[in-house]
């Protein structure tokens, strides 16, 4: 009899070692797949932040220039584009953009929500989600308001009234006043995300 209960408790505790360990073994991969999950979601938003970083410098220089332009004109500082404004019976935004476009590329989200879609961004430390939700959240401000906000009084049928030029150019100048302002505030905000990340 004490045969048998020394071979059953070695047994069961064998037993319930093995169910233990399988299941430690089962913790540390999911653990593993889990970290390459968060270092995948990573890269990939850090890859992110700096393509949008290069499109935010290229927009910046773009939008200062335009901005720079529409104060000369205003400023009694150009009046050769001034008179040419005039010779149209609209306002040729291609004058002060320098026929080029308003903006030429989209800064993306994509690396963001996906890591948000996933639940991976859960994995992330509290201060990292922050400074990634505050930049998505003013870029978010600056493509869908900021730049639409530009294009719907563009489109306004009372910004092509050549007469009240000044006051148009007025608008604009307070509009790109304002989308300068925010690229700025981005600009430290992807170089303050992207060292959060690479911490």
């Amino acid at each position: 009899m004490k045969l048998n209960f020394k071979k059953y408790l070695s047994e069961g505790l064998l037993i319930v070692f093995s169910v233990l360990f399988a299941l430690f073994i089962n913790k540390v991969f999911q653990d593993y797949q889990t970290s390459q999950k968060k270092n995948v979601a990573k890269q990939s938003i850090l890859k992110e932040l700096y393509r949008n970083q290069a499109i935010l410098n290229n927009w910046k220089q773009k939008h200062v220039d335009i901005r720079n332009r529409i104060t000369t004109i205003l400023n009694g500082e150009n009046d050769s584009l001034k008179a040419e404004l005039m010779s149209f019976e609209y306002l040729n935004l291609g004058l002060l953009t320098n026929n080029e476009s308003l903006i030429d590329a989209i800064l993306t989200n994509t690396a963001w929500e996906s890591a948000k879609t996933t639940g991976i961004i859960a994995e992330f430390d509290y201060d990292t989600i922050q400074e990634l939700t505050r930049i998505y959240k003013m870029q978010e401000v600056l493509t869908d308001r900021t730049l639409s906000k530009i294009l719907d009084y563009y489109f306004d049928t009372e910004s092509h009234n050549i007469e009240n030029l000044d006051r148009i150019l007025v608008q604009f100048q307070l509009r790109f006043w304002e989308l300068t302002g925010q690229e700025e505030l981005m600009t430290g905000l992807y170089k303050e995300a992207i060292e959060k990340i690479n911490q």
